[in-house]
């Protein structure tokens, strides 16, 4: 997205100088002609920087050259054609590329560029107070200016702000996706199941939590490194997900993982579904490093009671887990 928005903003840029360009070699004002030729190139320029992804370097160019031009702008014709408006615009942008330059050391300091904003609006006020304009344009054309440079300047504002606040939703969705799964095998964490419990409410009297773990996992890790502990984790999390399409599916920690499933009108079929998934695991070949594995998985279930805890409910589901441990492991056993 930001390679996007600044590629957009250069073209833009470069639009509005050739527009400027043409506009002003129509009314022929040599001074003003001159400057857009160097803005043009510099910004055929930027293209290529951020070819090269130097958004920051052309960040800063950009800020700079907008104010040289508009300051020069102001000189030339005066305040009557409304080049200082857009230092208002140009606040907007050194925030904005403040706030996507994640380099520490190439961090712009929006609030000096705004300085030399203030510094540059003062200027431009005392020299139009002290100097007339180095060119004098019909009446006209410097309305066309005032109007058009007020339009852009809210233009501007809106579009980055706009691109800025996309950016900001988009990046606290993925952070709080990133916060309820589990970064090894994808599938939702504590904090996911937590949410999803709270999404379903008081529906909870109509499901059930299975809870299960791989059985004898330790000699994955200590035979094959934690490596391979890690990819059955993952392979594992997999199958159950593939296997549970209208359940919930959340890593409760280390080898162990929680299904919430929500009861069919007859319960062998709620627990027909979470024994196929053990089936389905005990049935697969593992393969890590050309080295085929098996492995199983004891699970154990509860239904939900009424104005219990989560941690209650997860006890509950555990004492059928550790019956199954006891009694001979990968097996599915329920209350």
């Amino acid at each position: 997205m930001i390679r996007k928005s600044t590629f957009i903003s250069c073209i833009i840029f470069l639009a509005a100088h050739v527009c400027y360009l043409i506009f002003f070699s129509i009314i022929q004002l040599d001074l003003l002609i001159y400057a857009n030729i160097f803005s043009v190139c510099l910004y055929a320029l930027c293209l290529l920087l951020l070819k090269y992804r130097y958004y920051t370097v052309y960040a800063i160019i950009a800020a700079i050259e907008i104010a040289i031009f508009m300051a020069f702008g102001s000189i030339v014709l005066g305040p009557a054609a409304g080049f200082h408006f857009c230092l208002i615009g140009l606040t907007v942008l050194v925030f904005f590329a403040g706030y996507f330059s994640k380099a520490a050391r190439n961090r712009i300091k929006p609030v000096y560029f705004s300085l030399f904003y203030m510094a540059l609006f003062a200027f431009q006020y005392y020299w139009s107070l002290t100097h007339e304009p180095l060119r004098e344009v019909h009446e006209t054309v410097n309305i066309i200016l005032y109007v058009l440079h007020i339009f852009v300047v809210f233009a501007f504002c809106i579009t980055f702000l706009t691109i800025l606040t996309t950016y900001t939703v988009k990046l606290e969705k993925s952070i709080k996706k990133e916060s309820e799964t589990d970064k090894l095998t994808g599938v939702a964490n504590r904090n996911g199941l937590a949410k999803y419990l709270e999404k379903i409410g008081d529906q909870k009297k109509n499901y059930l939590l299975a809870i299960f773990d791989v059985d004898d996992f330790r000699e994955f890790n200590e035979k094959h490194g934690h490596l391979c502990g890690d990819y059955v984790l993952k392979e594992i999390a997999k199958i159950a997900k593939e296997n549970s399409s209208d359940d919930f599916v959340s890593r409760w920690g280390g080898e162990e993982f929680i299904i919430i499933s929500k009861r069919e009108e007859d319960n062998v079929k709620t627990y027909d579904k979470l024994d196929q998934i053990r089936y389905k695991i005990e049935n697969y070949e593992f393969d890590y490093n050309n080295k085929k594995l098996k492995a199983t998985i004891t699970i154990g279930a509860a239904a939900y009671q009424p104005n219990i805890s989560l941690d209650e409910w997860i006890r509950l589901a555990d004492v059928e887990l550790y019956t199954g441990k006891h009694s001979g492991k990968n097996m599915f056993i329920h209350k």
